[in-house]
């Protein structure tokens, strides 16, 4: 059961190398950070380890380089520490672990640094082109780690209010910053809702937000803060479909006892 373990947080990992290889060869600080957010996340991940007697997952280097990556390069190191800390253990190891949690621990953290220091461009993301993307996206739709029904959700609300509000910005939103953190973030099978109905919900509640925010800011920061907010929503979205589901349930059976 742990290699199996081990091989589920392999593949988000290796769909990560080609967006970090392009950041590294523009961005001079970008391993410094990597380095120093894998020391941060790791930490923290093993002493809660400890003290609860759980084993360990590849999940929390995923988690330390999507920071990494998504910080501006002009960010102070001691910003990111605080962050990546706030981030991992508010969002993920007090509640006990990976899968347990209910807020993506690294929107957390992104969100954290942009309310918290707003002197650095937190909200504009990585300049990365969409082909850098492309290894991920296959790699975690096969995989099944990135929910279909959330990315759905987001694609159907982000256009269709895009071409509302701002029809203007459409092409704007189709950046690789913003289409990995879409994959790796608001489509996080632990956060994204239990049920498909909650899903595309949860999806459709992402996108629309992220297209209503990016009218005032980049759409990279306008799709942290409406993951954010949707993620909250997603267990509210889980109990009314359940519940709509239970009542058809009830219904069916009763016109099947009076037939």
């Amino acid at each position: 059961m742990r290699s199996g373990f081990l091989r589920d947080d392999l593949v988000p990992l290796l769909g990560l190398l080609p967006p970090l290889l392009w950041i590294g060869t523009q961005d001079g600080w970008m391993l410094p950070r990597a380095v120093l957010c894998l020391l941060v996340v790791l930490s923290w991940q093993a002493l809660f380890a400890r003290i609860r007697r759980q084993g360990m997952g590849l999940h929390g280097v995923v988690s330390a380089l999507l920071i990494a990556a998504f910080v501006p390069e002009s960010a102070p190191f001691w910003q990111l520490v605080l962050g990546a800390s706030f981030g991992m253990v508010m969002g993920e190891a007090i509640f006990g672990g990976r899968g347990r949690g209910f807020v993506q621990p690294v929107v957390l953290a992104l969100a954290f640094m942009a309310f918290s220091f707003a002197d650095q461009p937190w909200r504009q993301g990585p300049d990365l082109p969409l082909v850098s993307v492309v290894p991920a996206l296959l790699l975690l739709l096969a995989s099944g780690q990135a929910r279909i029904g959330a990315l759905a959700g987001v694609g159907i609300g982000l256009a269709g209010i895009t071409a509302l509000v701002a029809p203007d910005q459409i092409g704007a939103m189709a950046s690789g910053a913003l289409v990995l953190a879409v994959l790796y973030l608001t489509a996080d099978p632990v956060v994204s809702g239990a049920t498909p109905v909650s899903r595309l919900a949860y999806g459709l509640l992402a996108g629309g937000l992220t297209a209503l925010f990016a009218t005032s800011g980049p759409g990279f920061g306008a799709l942290i803060f409406a993951t954010l907010l949707a993620q909250i929503f997603a267990p509210l979205l889980d109990h009314v479909a359940i519940a709509a589901h239970r009542s058809r349930m009830r219904r069916r059976a009763r016109r099947l006892r009076h037939a």
